[in-house]
C-alpha cells in the first residue's frame, strides 16, 4: 500500500503506524510501546497527524493501523507543542537518561527525581507472560509500580522480561533481587552454571523453562569443542 508522510510518498506493508514510520527512518519518540508487548497508548509521545476527510486529526501512532492512501504529518507545529507539553510533565516528576534526552530536545529543565515514568511496559509484559507479579498502585503523582499489596511477591519467576523492556532502567535485578528504586519486589535463589558455577538465572525460571543451566561462556566452549571433534573425525 502507499502512504504519504510529510509530503513524500512511500510504499509500505500493513501494521501499526508507529512501526511503519520507525522502519522508514522517522524519529518518533515513544516510551510505552514495545514491539514485543504491543500498544498501550499511555505516554502519547508518538502522536502524529493523519488526514481524515480533509481534516488533520491527532492520533497515537502506536495504536493506529496503516491504511492505503493515508496522509501523515510527523513534525507539524501542532505535534511539536503537544510533545513538548508531555515532555514537560515527564521532566517535572521523573529523571532518567531517556527523559533528559527528550528534555534537551525541547530545552526543558529536568526537575524530577525518580526514574520510573509509568510507561506500563513492565506491568504489561508480566501480564502477557501470565505471571502478573507486578502492577500499578496509587493514583496521580503517587502512582507506582509495585508487587500486589506493596509486599514482596512469590509469583515472580525471575524471567526479567520486565527489566528487558523498561526504557529507563527503573526496574532492575541485583544480587537476586528484583527492585524498583530502593524497594525490593521479589527475591530469588539463583540457578548456577553446572560447569563453572556462575549465576545464570533464577531457580524458578530455570524450573519453568526446564533447561540445562549452562552460562553463555560455557555453552560457547561446549559448541566449539563439539565442532572441533566433529571436524577431526572428518
Amino acid at each position: 500500500m502507499k502512504i504519504e508522510v510529510d509530503g513524500r510518498q512511500y510504499e509500505v506493508e500493513g501494521g501499526k503506524l508507529l512501526d511503519v514510520l520507525l522502519d522508514l527512518g522517522f524519529s518518533i519518540p515513544h516510551v510505552c510501546y514495545h514491539r514485543a508487548v504491543g500498544s498501550y497508548g499511555a505516554c502519547r509521545l508518538c502522536l502524529v497527524e493523519i488526514n481524515v476527510d480533509g481534516e488533520w486529526k491527532v492520533v497515537a501512532s502506536c495504536s493506529t493501523s496503516v491504511e492505503d492512501g493515508m496522509r501523515v504529518r510527523t513534525n507539524s507545529e501542532r505535534i511539536f507543542e503537544l510533545r513538548k507539553g508531555i515532555v514537560e510533565l515527564l521532566a517535572k516528576y521523573t529523571s532518567s537518561d531517556l527523559v533528559r534526552q527528550f528534555a534537551a530536545e525541547f530545552n526543558i529543565e529536568v526537575k524530577g527525581e525518580r526514574k520510573c515514568i509509568l510507561c506500563g511496559l513492565c506491568v504489561n509484559v508480566c501480564s502477557i507472560n501470565g505471571t502478573s507479579a507486578i502492577s500499578f498502585e496509587g493514583r496521580g503523582v503517587e502512582k507506582r509500580v509495585s508487587a500486589p499489596f506493596g509486599i514482596e511477591t512469590e509469583y515472580c519467576i525471575g524471567c526479567l522480561a520486565c527489566t528487558n523492556v523498561c526504557p529507563t532502567g527503573a526496574i532492575r535485578f541485583e544480587n537476586g533481587k528484583l527492585m524498583i528504586g530502593k524497594k525490593t519486589i521479589a527475591e530469588h535463589e539463583m540457578a548456577r552454571c553446572r560447569i563453572c558455577g556462575k549465576a545464570v538465572t533464577s531457580e524458578k525460571h530455570a524450573e519453568v523453562l526446564g533447561v540445562d543451566v549452562v552460562c553463555d561462556d560455557c555453552r560457547k566452549k561446549i559448541t566449539a569443542e563439539s565442532y572441533y571433534r566433529s571436524y577431526k573425525i572428518r
